[in-house]
């Protein structure tokens, strides 16, 4: 007689593979979270890196006392000696780094051959053709009055004496320690008034920059359009004056928007900065959920800039 295989044997041999099809399915999820986690951390790592390098490197090159942070809800700004959680967008003016590396002006002053009740200022190897070249390369264009100057003075690595609210002209405020240039011409830099003081060291600034995370800020409002999600995304914005009454474009508050934006990363949570022994702190959080995950996948780098 031909043997067969009983209806309970079918049935056992359907109900061992059942069990092993799904263990199988289950350690191929497992593997795929696993690797998907691996890649996630891998790429967090390394853009956060970048990103903290491309901020630390603008914020080398600030007027050290000028950095603010900025509350977008009511339109506040403090110094970022005096910040608390609210104020999320950190702002601060640049100095024109890329002239100064090249050349183009010295940064000092000859005191005994300038006089403070003059609006002329003595500043040898300062070459305002050269100075334009560079600052159309930055910008696309250039306009002298787009430049500022700031003494560096007593206050290059300190808080200011006096009315910071409006020294720098954040946010619609006088710009009190900021000076007009009128021209340059024979190592000499002419000022469109007369300064309070002078100081050996000077600033030439051409920029204020911003950070701030999508869901603080009102991206529409900014030339730029971008089809991210923008909530989590992390903006950098340039090139605009607050000594000429500008804010950055996608201020919610006040007028004068103006500048271009750039998108520093996706997926950032979080970001915050601070004062650490007189030198500037950030932090940087990165979030992503991986589909078939119950959790986030989360890196944070922090860096200070002296």
């Amino acid at each position: 007689m031909r043997k067969a295989f009983t209806m309970v044997e079918i049935i056992v041999v359907i109900v061992i593979m059942s069990i092993l099809s799904l263990g199988t399915l289950v350690s191929i999820k497992h593997l795929y979270l696993r690797a998907a986690k691996t890649d996630a951390i891998n790429t967090f790592s390394s853009n956060s890196q970048i990103i903290v390098n491309q901020i630390s490197m603008l914020l080398y090159d600030r007027v050290a006392t000028s950095v603010i942070g900025y509350d977008p809800s009511n339109g506040n700004f403090e110094s970022i000696y005096n910040l608390d959680d609210n104020f999320k967008v950190l702002e601060w003016i640049g100095t024109a780094s890329e002239a100064l590396k090249r050349r183009d002006y010295s940064g000092f002053i000859d005191l005994d051959a300038s006089n403070k009740d003059s609006i002329k200022l003595v500043s040898f190897d300062i070459n305002a053709s050269d100075l334009n070249i560079t600052e159309k390369e930055k910008f696309g264009s250039y306009n002298q009055n787009d430049t500022t100057l700031i003494f560096a003075g007593a206050f290059d690595t300190g808080v200011i004496d006096g009315d910071f609210n409006n020294s720098f002209g954040w946010h619609g405020n006088d710009h009190n320690l900021t000076y007009d240039i009128s021209g340059i011409n024979d190592n000499n830099i002419t000022l469109s008034l007369r300064p309070q003081e002078i100081y050996e060291k000077y600033y030439i600034v051409d920029s204020a920059y911003a950070i701030a995370r999508g869901q603080d800020i009102n991206i529409s409002t900014c030339r730029a359009k971008t089809d991210i999600d923008t909530n989590n995304t992390l903006y950098l914005f340039y090139n605009y004056r607050p000594w000429k009454g500008e804010t950055f474009c996608a201020d919610p508050n006040g007028n004068g928007q103006e500048g271009n934006v750039t998108v520093l990363s996706k997926d950032v949570t979080a970001f915050k900065t601070g004062m650490l022994n007189d030198s500037i702190y950030f932090e940087l959080t990165m979030s992503k959920k991986i589909r078939g995950s119950d959790t986030n996948v989360t890196i944070s780098k922090q860096k200070v800039v002296f």
